[in-house]
């Protein structure tokens, strides 16, 4: 089975997907250099809802949900969050309630609603497409009884207690304990910078044998803020055991956020075409990587396929 998780079901009767969350995803060889396989924690089978934001979102839910009667949270349409927060809550049976800038004979025209649709999840509409007007209208929509899954799916950390953000990090740091031995060099994307975040709190205790770290930052620089985080949950983010070079795709001009660089592939992967696809086109025309087992690549996760997922709805959608 090409995921860490050995039953693919919803149903709470045949597995709790809580229970994978220290499952060490696999890194894997190909032509000489090593991959994090994160797209591989994939509870519904390779290919379906995967990554290190699925990983956090469990644990999220499976923490919180106690007492909640809904999951409430608000995204672009193009944002995995809808889908993934409607899969995860239908596997905790909790109902999903989504913002989104949208029509309602429209919104289903998207894969991301599309999927969330199909887990049942029931759309609210806010009255422009960015973000702060969404997350506005959440906030006018949360209840006591509502668990709201944060933009990005985080913790903010001037509002849950330094422990609790810690934990939320525990469960990605945990997947630096099998980095081969071989990688000196590791690259990782720099998006929301949970992901990240975790990978640096992991590396602070275990580097392993990497000197170097390279980050790429995919979206608006966020290591201001990561590094608050960091110092909140106890890492001193300027005494980490390795050397830290960081580059910004987005600040460059190189890329948008938004931007799509598809169809880029290495031995049979391949890459998600918001993060890694732009990391690996950049480093194909600035950078060499050796092919001689020292350099990791972090995969947080691959773009999941609507035919993979299809299979699991509780709500029909029309196709």
């Amino acid at each position: 089975m090409n995921t860490v998780f050995d039953a693919l079901s919803l149903n709470r009767d045949k597995v709790h997907w809580e229970d994978y969350l220290g499952a060490l995803t696999p890194w894997e060889n190909h032509q000489g250099i090593w991959f994090k396989r994160e797209d591989k924690f994939a509870p519904l089978g390779y290919g379906g809802p995967n990554g290190s934001k699925m990983r956090q979102l469990v644990w999220y839910v499976n923490r919180y949900r106690a007492g909640r009667t809904h999951i409430l949270t608000g995204a672009s349409i193009q944002s995995p969050q809808l889908s993934m927060s409607a899969i995860v809550g239908a596997h905790y049976d909790l109902p999903t309630r989504e913002v989104v800038y949208s029509k309602p004979h429209t919104v289903l025209s998207h894969p991301n609603p599309a999927v969330a649709a199909g887990f049942g999840a029931q759309f609210e509409y806010c009255s422009g497409p960015y973000n702060p007007i969404i997350q506005r209208k959440v906030a006018d929509l949360t209840k006591d009884s509502s668990l709201v899954v944060e933009y990005g799916i985080t913790l903010p950390h001037n509002r849950y207690p330094a422990e609790d953000v810690r934990k939320f990090h525990e469960v990605g740091a945990n997947q630096v304990m099998n980095i081969p031995v071989e990688v000196k060099t590791l690259i990782v994307p720099a998006g929301s910078c949970n992901s990240l975040t975790s990978i640096l709190l992991g590396l602070s205790r275990n580097p392993s044998g990497v000197k170097k770290l390279l980050t790429l930052g995919i979206g608006p620089d966020k290591r201001i803020w990561m590094q608050e985080r960091l110092k909140t949950i106890g890492v001193d983010p300027s005494a980490l055991p390795f050397e830290w070079e960081h580059f910004s795709l987005h600040d460059s001009g190189y890329s948008k956020y938004s931007d799509q660089f598809k169809g880029e592939s290495w031995d049979g992967i391949d890459f998600h075409p918001t993060y890694e696809a732009k990391m690996w086109r950049w480093l194909q025309q600035n950078r060499s990587i050796a092919q001689d087992d020292k350099t990791g690549f972090w995969i947080v996760g691959s773009a999941p396929s609507l035919p993979v997922i299809r299979p699991f709805f509780t709500h029909e959608v029309a196709s």
